[in-house]
């Protein structure tokens, strides 16, 4: 009886550090891309104009995640209380000819092999002869404190 204990002890402890030292043959679950729904402050807050919402540092994107930064880094003619709980906004400036009457789109997606999340902002200049910085912005759903989102702006002809 006492052998048999210690050849099943053996064989157990064999199986356990090598029995399944890979994925015991099942094939990791694959990343698929997929598309991410974002909101906007114009949806959500009835924000007429945040063409000219001004944005600290002007050099690229920000992820702002509280009601306290937004206050300190962003003004213009649209400034409401968002529900941070819920969202973060991604917010920057781009500058460009016929911004005043420019358009842009979106994209939020998250993407693979990198498994990020990725924000394209593709902006269409307008027929005007103004240049100057045209802000963009999405809200998107709550990111994790160490989460970030790239942020990869096209101008368009």
């Amino acid at each position: 009886m006492n052998r048999v204990t210690e050849f099943s002890a053996a064989l157990l402890l064999t199986l356990g550090l090598h029995g399944c030292a890979t994925n015991c043959g099942l094939e990791p679950e694959p990343c698929a891309p997929q598309p991410l729904i974002i909101s906007s402050l114009e949806t959500e807050y009835g924000c007429s104009d945040t063409r000219f919402l001004n944005s600290q540092p002007l050099e690229s994107a920000v992820v702002i995640r509280t009601q306290a930064d937004f206050d300190r880094r962003v003004s213009g003619e649209c400034h409401p209380q968002i529900d941070f709980t819920r969202f973060d906004l991604v917010i920057g400036q781009q500058q460009m000819s016929g911004s005043s009457s420019s358009s842009v789109t979106y994209s939020y997606q998250f993407t693979c092999p990198a498994k990020e999340r990725v924000l394209r902002v593709m902006l269409k200049p307008g027929l005007t002869a103004d240049f100057g910085f045209r802000s963009y912005h999405a809200l998107v759903p709550k990111l994790g404190p160490t989460e970030t989102v790239r942020v990869e702006v096209e101008v368009t002809p």
